[in-house]
């Protein structure tokens, strides 16, 4: 299976850099909160909560891009599990298919055709797991920048 784009460490690099981000907004708005009851009139109630909604989405987004990146790993290690089974009939992996390795072949023609089928039914398995995964992170990733675009237009205008 040829992996997608993307690299998974620098992704869960992303993912735990963002979560550190987002508490640290959260103790910022704790420090802010603490300084603003000494006051009479709180004119950062308002930015604080906008602060803390935007920490509370980072730290949902580096979540999931950690969790992404674990089921990436889990993917990659179930394609390199059938190795063993590919080498044993002269089967790879090209892409998302099970084919014949070039060159000659000592397998039974039978057998590798009947492998080829299981092998292949098992690796579109592991391929349709990953997609579902890769199209609900972009679900989320896309949900996600929609309440951030709306957060940081609420910011800029003091809506």
């Amino acid at each position: 299976m040829t992996p997608s784009p993307g690299d998974p460490l620098a992704t869960s690099a992303l993912g735990g850099t963002l979560v550190r981000q987002a508490a640290g907004l959260a103790d910022l708005v704790g420090e802010l909160e603490g300084a603003a009851r000494g006051s009479d009139a709180d004119a950062t109630h308002h930015e604080r909560a906008l602060l803390l909604r935007v920490a509370t989405e980072l730290d949902a987004v580096g979540l999931l891009l950690q969790a992404w990146t674990t089921t990436a790993a889990e993917a990659a290690a179930r394609v390199r599990a059938l190795d063993g089974e590919l080498g044993r009939h002269d089967l790879v992996v090209d892409g998302h298919l099970v084919v014949e390795r070039p060159g000659p072949s000592g397998a039974d023609p039978r057998a590798r055709l009947h492998e080829r089928e299981r092998l292949q039914e098992r690796l579109n398995r592991v391929t349709a797991v990953r997609s579902r995964e890769l199209a609900h992170l972009r679900r989320e990733l896309e949900s996600s920048t929609v309440r951030l675009a709306t957060l940081s237009a609420r910011a800029r205008t003091g809506a």
